[in-house]
């Protein structure tokens, strides 16, 4: 089931001005900001109540209760960790038959239901060689930094990956300004760190491209560029598979936005190393 927030990225080319506006509000404090009462979030949005009675409707939901009680559910969600999602029984059914059941559809719906206009913003700023980039992630998605990071590095220069300690990421942030890009993954539950670095990253007029769930991180008001990707897998832990597709897609798309550049960094990079780029 989707959730309220990609609902309404998915529909905001049908809303008017002043739904756009209580969209914004919603999305830039989600899903807090939803919890308050109509006439809070029309206030929060600048707009008249039946203004936010219209968005409800128009999103699918008999009125403003049951949007309510969507996004506790939602905000549970977002809570929740290995503990409370730990099966209280073994399942009788394989494990590659049950990932294969959750991960296949949910890599599918994240490539279809991520927005295009999204994706080649990403993409435009992560090919411009004239942006030092920078990745960030937590305990877990870190790995994903590195990972897309070494993928970066091998097409384009200007590159570094930030290592989740409070010192680096102090130096890291020391140079970072305007001309920055900073890719930052966070993933319920979000880390407060990852949070912290990409907030002030996105105060020095950096662009921040973040990479999140559909629960969206709380980082998600500061960035210029929103990516999100189903975490959905067998309990008890959350899964990044689909997050790792949309990676592998990106960086696709930003070897092909740079022409024949990559071929020729990677062509130098065989000749220094002796052995394949992908290896």
């Amino acid at each position: 089931m989707a959730t309220v927030a990609e609902t309404l990225r998915a529909r905001r080319a049908e809303l008017t001005p002043g739904e756009l506006r209580v969209a914004q509000a919603l999305l830039a404090d989600y899903p807090s900001v939803g919890l308050q009462s109509a006439a809070g979030l029309a206030a929060a949005a600048g707009v008249s109540t039946p203004t936010v009675v219209r968005l409800i409707a128009k999103l699918g939901f008999p009125g403003w209760a049951a949007m309510q009680t969507r996004l506790r559910s939602e905000l549970s969600a977002r809570s929740a960790g290995p503990v409370q999602l730990y099966p209280a029984s073994r399942s009788p059914d394989s494990v590659l038959g049950r990932f294969e059941q959750a991960l296949v559809p949910g890599v599918q719906q994240t490539l279809q239901a991520t927005d295009p206009v999204e994706f080649d913003r990403a993409v435009k700023l992560l090919a411009d060689d004239s942006r030092p980039v920078l990745l960030a992630g937590g305990r877990v998605s870190s790995a994903l930094a590195s990972y897309f990071g070494r993928y970066l590095q091998l097409v384009r220069a200007a590159v570094r990956t930030v290592d989740p300690d409070p010192s680096s990421r102090a130096l890291a942030l020391l140079d970072v300004d305007q001309r920055a890009t900073v890719v930052v993954f966070d993933y319920r539950r979000y880390d407060a760190g990852t949070v912290a670095f990409g907030r002030e990253a996105a105060r020095r007029d950096a662009d921040v491209v973040l990479f999140t769930d559909p629960y969206l991180s709380p980082l998600s008001a500061s960035a210029a560029v929103l990516l999100t990707s189903s975490v959905a897998g067998p309990p008890p832990f959350v899964t990044l598979t689909s997050a790792m597709a949309l990676l592998e897609a990106l960086a696709l798309g930003v070897v092909e936005s740079r022409g024949p550049l990559p071929r020729r960094r990677l062509q130098a990079f065989d000749r220094l190393t002796g052995k394949t780029s992908t290896g």
